[in-house]
């Protein structure tokens, strides 16, 4: 069997922030701003919502999702947050990817009750993971009943191999997904190698995993011969595709959009957009990409690349600019528990991006 990863051709250092950016945060500053005037870009998109099947499990669900992760400053804003839910849905999202205890964002009972009018219209995706005190099946029993459903479409847990704490939650998530209880099993992937074993162990229905224009050693069109092809394995399986960090990650966002005005002025050419498009256009095709959305200017500008999927010369170039800062810094700007997200970026040459890989 070929090998997924050729560790020589890892970045292993990080070097001194380049162009003077530090540090680390989301894509907007700390404090919520909920702003009733809207930038002329981040205007209500008008287009289609394009659709697909998770994998071959039949569930159909919008080629981009709802991140529901939010920060722990945000809770307050409970009407503008149902607000930016209730637009996402009309503007064509139809899956929304919820956590709980899992990041302390405890959104699953307020994204219960946003999202009830329209509840067996949309997709629920969860990362199960019981706290205060309950058993798995109570923390089951208790999703359904916060988000007014007989079944949840995704349940994902992150258990990749017999040393995870919670490898014992498989047997029963297969167990409830026979009963109709769970549509699709699925799992977060944060270390390329744990794929074969947990494939091998368990059907699962599908894997999200980080890929972005800098975060993309899983496509094969960029790597060397003794490499596989990530998606590739997953769908001659069936296994859906699904795909994160689409912005490299909340601690790496903010430092690539300031590095993008240092490259740019040009107001039509937006660092979301050019990387969405990166992952719109790339060879995966993912079924779905989760990413957070804070706001409803990003609401509006992230579902507007869906719309209008095309890629520039001009948006290549600048996240060719980007990647070249970034293989120099990233690594200094991720926090110590981070520091992993680094054994996804790829070592090959960044002179070009080209059309057929994003």
């Amino acid at each position: 069997m070929k090998k997924y990863i050729n560790r020589r051709g890892f970045i292993t250092k990080g070097a001194a922030a380049g162009l003077g950016l530090m540090g680390c945060g989301a894509r907007i500053p700390r404090r919520v701003k909920l702003e009733k005037k809207l930038a002329p870009f981040t205007s209500r998109p008008e287009g289609v919502m394009p659709e697909t099947e998770l994998g071959t499990t039949g569930i159909k669900i919008s080629r981009f999702g709802f991140g529901s992760h939010i920060r722990k400053d945000m809770p307050p804003f409970k009407k503008q947050r149902e607000y930016m839910i209730r637009e996402a849905h009309d503007l064509g999202i139809k899956v929304f990817d919820v956590y709980d205890f899992e990041q302390e964002c405890y959104q699953y009972e307020p994204m219960g009750k946003f999202l009830a009018p329209v509840i067996n219209d949309v997709v629920i995706s969860i990362s199960i993971l019981p706290y205060d005190g309950r058993t798995l099946e109570q923390e089951l029993e208790r999703d359904l009943r916060v988000f007014g459903r007989d079944h949840i479409d995704m349940v994902r847990c992150h258990a990749p191999n017999t040393d995870s704490a919670h490898w014992h939650f498989w047997d029963s998530l297969f167990k409830w997904k026979e009963e109709g209880k769970i549509r699709a099993v699925g799992i977060p992937i944060h270390d390329i190698e744990h794929i074969d074993f947990i494939l091998d162990a368990y059907p699962i229905d599908y894997v999200i995993f980080p890929y972005n224009f800098y975060h993309n050693i899983c496509w094969l069109e960029e790597r060397p011969d003794d490499f596989d092809s990530l998606p590739a394995r997953l769908r001659a399986k069936g296994v859906g595709v699904v795909t994160m960090k689409a912005f490299a990650g909340d601690y790496l966002a903010k430092p690539f959009i300031d590095i993008a005005r240092y490259f740019t002025d040009e107001p039509d050419i937006q660092f979301p957009q050019a990387a969405l498009r990166y992952v719109i256009n790339s060879g995966i095709k993912p079924d779905t990409t989760f990413t957070g959305m804070y706001n409803l200017s990003q609401v509006y500008e992230d579902i507007a690349a869906y719309y209008k999927p095309e890629m520039s010369d001009e948006e290549r170039n600048l996240l060719n600019n980007i990647k070249r800062v970034a293989k120099r810094s990233a690594k200094a700007w991720l926090p110590e528990h981070y520091k992993w997200l680094e054994n996804w970026a790829q070592a090959v040459d960044n002179s070009k991006i080209d059309s057929n890989t994003g």
